[in-house]
């Protein structure tokens, strides 16, 4: 009997999708020799359709998220535990999520259970077994953590879906086409921002956007109308990890935010550009930068044209990828030794 791994995340327009597309990674690195249950609140169909193509079984709690951006989150606002008629005692539970304080954290330990969290923030404290965040050049001084708990840092653990870790083939000089992505979740509409600065640079060939249904409507309709007017530009929406890879391999440039969407362009040997809009983008922004893995674009806030066109000039010092990375086979070996 496969031993069973309860996935704890949440997603809602607002704080974004992040959580469960790197929960979907990790049981598509897991599924085969692992029972996969995904416990959370409803959330969007196109997500729930998602979920059930890489878990075994999905339990849909009741409840909500509050309503808030990741930044507007404190370190004060949990939710209850809601695992206690689900455990046995026997599983290993992995929570990704801003709301699973010390009390929840004490609660999957105190039933027997191996814990592991993902983190962004090295905010809280940590009760976890196990502890991963695959941001490149993490100092584990950051992290408060018990005395058994192990952490794994960097992309050596980058948690993504298995589509993504394939061999792919170096970029070469000729056409250039740009790969637009913020996540499946643009609340701010930068994506809307950061396609028309890049048209108007007028560098690419074609611009790839990766849209959801989850962004609004206004900006949906917005980037449909530069997609008419512009004979460049061509959008996607709500595309599988295979229909995605597709896209970027047909890229040579990615313009996106710092979170998984930049592991995973990476991933596939484009040339990286990443800006950041929330906290918990802060340390992969900041590895990539720092390792020259991706050209820094700051703030999302403050960008413009000629940002885009500063940072692009210095293409030449990006290192992209030149083999794949090998994360599933280390984050396979951690779990089956848990």
């Amino acid at each position: 009997m496969k031993k069973k791994i309860i996935v704890r995340a949440d997603g809602n327009p607002l704080i974004g999708f992040g959580h469960i597309y790197r929960m979907l990674a990790l049981a598509d690195m897991l599924k085969d020799e692992f029972y996969i249950v995904f416990a959370l609140f409803p959330t969007a169909e196109f997500i729930l359709n998602e979920i059930k193509n890489y878990s075994d079984e999905v339990i849909l709690l009741p409840g909500a998220l509050p309503f808030k951006t990741a930044d507007e989150i404190t370190d004060t606002e949990t939710i209850p535990f809601d695992l206690a008629n689900i455990l046995q005692g026997d599983e290993i539970v992995v929570l990704d999520g801003y709301y699973f304080g010390d009390n929840y954290q004490q609660a999957v330990k105190e039933r027997g259970c191996r814990l592991v969290c993902i983190d962004d923030l090295a905010s809280r404290h940590f009760f976890a077994d196990v502890v991963m965040n695959h941001a490149p050049g993490l100092n584990p001084l950051k992290y408060k953590k018990e005395n058994y708990t192990r952490l794994f840092t960097g992309l050596d653990y980058a948690i993504l879906r298995l589509p993504f870790l394939k061999s792919f083939n170096i970029k070469k000089n000729g056409f250039r086409k740009a790969f637009i992505s913020l996540g499946g979740a643009d609340h701010f509409g930068y994506s809307e921002k950061l396609l028309n600065s890049i048209l108007q640079l007028d560098i690419f060939d074609s611009v790839q956007v990766l849209c959801s249904s989850s962004f609004n409507d206004e900006l949906i309709n917005t980037l449909k109308k530069t997609e008419g007017e512009s004979g460049k530009v061509q959008l996607h929406f709500d595309l599988n990890a295979e229909q995605l890879v597709e896209v970027m391999d047909n890229c040579t440039h990615a313009f996106v935010a710092a979170s998984t969407v930049l592991l995973e362009t990476y991933a596939r040997g484009l040339t990286c550009f990443a800006g950041f809009y929330t906290r918990n983008q802060q340390f992969i922004y900041d590895g990539f930068v720092k390792n020259k893995w991706a050209g820094g674009l700051g703030n999302f806030k403050s960008l413009d044209t000629n940002s885009i066109h500063r940072v692009y000039k210095m293409e030449n010092e990006i290192e992209p990828l030149k083999f794949p990375l090998q994360s599933a086979k280390n984050i396979h070996s951690l779990f089956k030794n848990l």
